[in-house]
């Protein structure tokens, strides 16, 4: 396999889920630099985006995070991190998941935008957090029922997932380092393929 990647980039996500699911060492890793080598015509073949990360394992290309996250849950299913397709959790787990992607993601960028509140309001019918009250209750609860993960006692990628995007947030100071998310981001510290991760240690 081959991860096409940057270091300023969310390729950081991706190297220690390389590492919790102890594939190091069947992953290439190739460094694309903005504006030279993520624009030419051999990556834009891969990813009209232009953008990274993205993984190619054979004929398969898979370009968004979350879904590299779920494509390499599923090819080694044998590490247990993802539920089985026929598990009654698999839908919790897509729910976790896809919610770090999308309104945890949203939000971070809205608000890293300084947009103006009243502004938001106007467009809260349309935007995927719904307002931040509520997604971060959503969150306080969901972390605070965490056992000590967020499906129970078995990890998934979606623990992962939400973890490094709240560890981000938290250290830009757009989301609050709230009392409720401290035990499971706690836990997720302490696991051994981020304990010399600097960016997630850092909160």
């Amino acid at each position: 396999m081959k991860l096409y990647c940057n270091v300023q980039s969310r390729s950081n996500t991706i190297l220690p889920l390389l590492k919790e699911l102890d594939i190091e060492d069947q992953v290439e890793l190739i460094e694309l630099e903005y504006g030279t080598t993520m624009r030419s015509a051999e990556y834009l073949a891969l990813n009209p985006l232009g953008k990274v990360p993205c993984l190619v394992d054979g004929d398969a290309v898979i370009s968004e995070t979350p879904a590299i996250f779920a494509y390499l849950a599923d090819k080694f299913t044998e590490k247990g991190f993802a539920p089985a397709l026929n598990d009654p959790k698999r839908g919790e787990y897509y729910k976790w998941l896809f919610f770090g992607h999308g309104p945890v993601t949203e939000f971070m960028n809205i608000k890293a935008l300084n947009i103006p509140p009243e502004t938001l309001a106007k467009q809260r019918g349309s935007i995927s957090f719904g307002d931040e009250e509520a997604m971060m209750n959503f969150l306080r609860q969901g972390l605070s029922n965490a056992k000590p993960y967020l499906l129970g006692e078995q990890i998934t990628v979606a623990d992962l997932y939400i973890a490094y995007w709240l560890t981000f947030g938290i250290s830009f100071k757009i989301i609050p380092y709230d009392e409720a998310f401290k035990p499971f981001l706690k836990t997720i510290q302490q696991r051994n393929a981020v304990k010399d991760v600097t960016w997630i240690q850092s909160i």
